[in-house]
């Protein structure tokens, strides 16, 4: 039986996350799961983090054919891209040019990796896209993360379209449904809706300091949501800044069901998953979805355009 083992990474904002995965005929299979307080910031974290990565998975060391990994959304810029022509990739490249140096003077579109998710269509029938750009620079210094592992190391995608794929494969019961993924930060929440395993929404809010996390999320559900999309049949929630009594708090405000993201709900686990790492996983299952999704192909994986 062939199997293919993945070292899984998502380099949080707060904390780098670990998983090591089989993917074999039964399914994913989780081997080992880690959480280090380090995080990669600047060149000077590379040695540090390489080292802690290796010294942990030493056990595993041999068995990692591949390395993908995930970064945190507020890493990258996101831009909407209106009427979409694809046969015009010169254009759409010139247009996010211009929007790069508004925030980056110094740096050029030739400086990121570019890839564009079709959005929904509009009343029109005009199709819009989400140009997501992430620096060269900062895939460069998470590579070097795994240089000691000689096997191919690959920047997926960022955490919140990470997660969109961790949810299909831990919820297959509601891939013909509609989901919102709320990804819950310190001060602000990315929200995503996935329609029946397509992407028909996403944007970023803040919490203003007069508010609480529930109150800007039940907003959100109830008010803004319904304005583009019926009603999610559920509301998955992930991220560094959840809690639980954030979590109660917006369950009693909504009667859309409302659950923390378990992003180990779909996967086997081997008899040698060890005692903490079982306790990681029951603990922390809502922060691991972008080092889960990190491992696996991203939604609407044929339609993505990279530039």
């Amino acid at each position: 039986m062939t199997m293919n083992t993945t070292l899984s990474v998502y380099f949080g904002s707060e904390r780098t996350y670990i998983t090591l995965l089989n993917t074999a005929r039964e399914g994913m299979e989780v081997l080992h799961v880690n959480a280090f307080p380090q995080t990669l910031r600047t060149e000077d974290d590379i040695q540090i983090l390489s080292q802690i990565i290796s010294k942990d998975l030493a056990p595993y060391f041999g068995m990692v054919q591949m390395v993908n990994f995930s970064i945190p959304i507020e890493k990258v810029y996101i831009y909407q891209v209106p009427n979409a022509d694809l046969s015009r990739k010169a254009e759409i490249k010139a247009l996010l040019n211009e929007e790069i140096q508004q925030v980056e003077p110094e740096k050029t579109a030739d400086d990121f990796s570019i890839m564009l998710i079709p959005g929904h269509a509009t009343e029109d029938g005009s199709k819009h896209m989400l140009a997501i750009m992430t620096d060269l620079a900062l895939i460069d210094m998470c590579k070097k993360c795994f240089s000691s592992f000689k096997v191919p190391v690959k920047f997926t995608q960022n955490s919140q379209f990470s997660a969109h794929s961790a949810c299909m494969l831990n919820y297959p019961e509601f891939a013909n449904k509609t989901i919102a993924i709320l990804g819950v930060q310190e001060r602000f929440i990315d929200v995503s809706v996935v329609s029946e395993g397509n992407l028909a929404f996403y944007s970023l809010y803040g919490i203003p300091e007069q508010d609480d996390f529930g109150s800007v999320c039940a907003k959100i559900l109830t008010s803004v949501l319904p304005q583009y999309l019926p009603a999610p049949d559920l509301a998955l929630l992930y991220g560094e800044g959840l809690r639980k009594d954030l979590l109660d708090t917006l369950s009693d405000a909504v009667t859309i069901e409302t659950i923390r993201f378990n992003a180990f709900r779909g996967l086997l686990s081997t008899t040698s998953l060890g005692i903490s790492a079982i306790a990681l996983c029951n603990k922390a299952a809502h922060v691991f979805p972008p080092a889960i999704g990190a491992s696996l192909k991203p939604l609407q994986e044929k339609e993505i355009v990279y530039l």
